[in-house]
């Protein structure tokens, strides 16, 4: 039936049958007799070598428990850039990593004005 519906929409449009898929938008496709499974394990090796996060230590939990993070208006500034860059990296890899994205959503709400402490609750999740 699969085959049929191929050889249909080959003569039909202009294309050609390339075999299973691997890869798709930097998402890692394993497909077996058990399932379809997908990862981001390349691309999770990309963020942490971009945002020098390779050697660090690994945390049990991608936020600190009883941590609380604030607008606060004295705290020190960092790089605008940088925060959203590594936001944005994390906010893609939620799409395999699901149990990060309530940090995720936490720390992108201070993408106006990061201060000190939502960059390091952002490198937690690392």
């Amino acid at each position: 039936m699969v085959e049929s519906f191929k050889k249909s929409m080959m003569v039909e449009f202009d294309m050609t049958d390339i075999g299973m898929m691997h890869y798709f938008l930097g998402i890692e496709v394993v497909q077996s007799a058990d399932g379809i499974f997908i990862t981001q394990k390349k691309y999770a090796q990309e963020i942490l070598d971009r945002f020098q996060m390779k050697s660090c230590n690994s945390a049990s939990s991608p936020t600190e428990f009883g941590s609380k993070l604030t607008k606060e208006p004295g705290g020190r500034r960092v790089d605008n850039t940088l925060y959203k860059q590594i936001v944005g990296s994390l906010m893609y890899l939620t799409a395999t990593r699901p149990d990060v994205m309530h940090a995720v959503s936490l720390i992108s709400r201070y993408m106006e004005s990061p201060k000190e402490m939502h960059l390091l609750a952002a490198k937690r999740i690392f």
